[in-house]
């Protein structure tokens, strides 16, 4: 059968001397993997820039149920990535979003609002100048409004704090709790999520209070949203934002 869909490229692998396997978030399958043959030729229509990862493309492909390898009939670039992948910080946030994406979708699974959300995600890395720390920590809280997982806001109150594991605003515990933030991390959590949540120009925080909040939500994701699996990437990205 073929089909015609959006997709995101998001990781390449060598197969043999001139193949890749190409992994790719699609709009109609969710994650897909993708066995390009003879892509190094100068005689392939499918060049190595066509699949840089964060390139958001039309395909249409040979899809065949039960497969884990899909073939591509034809590629089309809609929105090349230029400053991403020549801006180190940049493309260490890519590599991040990447890691996130792979971890939190599954094959064959169609879902449009995630798709077009990251889509939009990429785009906006690709022409933010300014305040560009500032991104992992969006990103990962706006993606929370597409998992299910986006904290509660109607039950903050003064006084409140965040729980990561139970994942809500609560009264703070009279003993000391390793799942809570700070009263004053906790406010500037809630603020920054209402700020997302109404659509409207961000906050901005202080260093101090970025680094706090973006670990808080890295294990927030460990603990709801991937069940104890590790995301490996923030490491390095700490280091480039450093």
């Amino acid at each position: 059968m073929i089909v015609k869909t959006e997709a995101i490229c998001l990781k390449n692998t060598r197969y043999g001397e001139t193949s890749v396997i190409c992994k790719m978030f699609t709009l109609e399958h969710g994650l897909s993997s993708f066995l390009i043959q003879g892509i190094s030729r100068k005689s392939s229509s499918i060049k190595p820039s066509h699949i840089a990862p964060g390139n958001i493309l039309e395909l249409v492909i040979y899809q065949k149920p039960f497969s884990t390898l899909q073939r591509i009939k034809e590629i089309k670039v809609v929105n090349p990535i230029i400053s991403i992948h020549t801006d180190m910080v940049k493309n260490s946030i890519l590599q991040f979003m990447i890691e996130i994406i792979a971890k939190t979708n599954e094959s064959d699974h169609k879902d449009v609002m995630v798709f077009d959300y990251i889509k939009l995600a990429i785009l906006e890395l690709e022409h933010t100048i300014e305040n560009i720390a500032f991104y992992p920590l969006y990103f990962l809280c706006r993606y929370l409004q597409f998992s299910g997982w986006f904290p509660n806001l109607e039950v903050w109150d003064t006084g409140y704090v965040f729980n990561v594991r139970e994942g809500k605003f609560t009264p703070p515990n009279l003993l000391p709790n390793s799942d809570e933030l700070s009263e004053n991390s906790s406010h500037h959590l809630y603020a920054f999520l209402a700020e997302i949540e109404k659509k409207t120009p961000l906050i901005e925080l202080i260093i101090q209070h970025k680094k706090v909040l973006f670990n808080a939500m890295l294990l927030y994701y460990e603990i709801h949203l991937l069940k104890g699996n590790r995301i490996k990437s923030p490491a390095i990205l700490a280091e480039v934002l450093a």
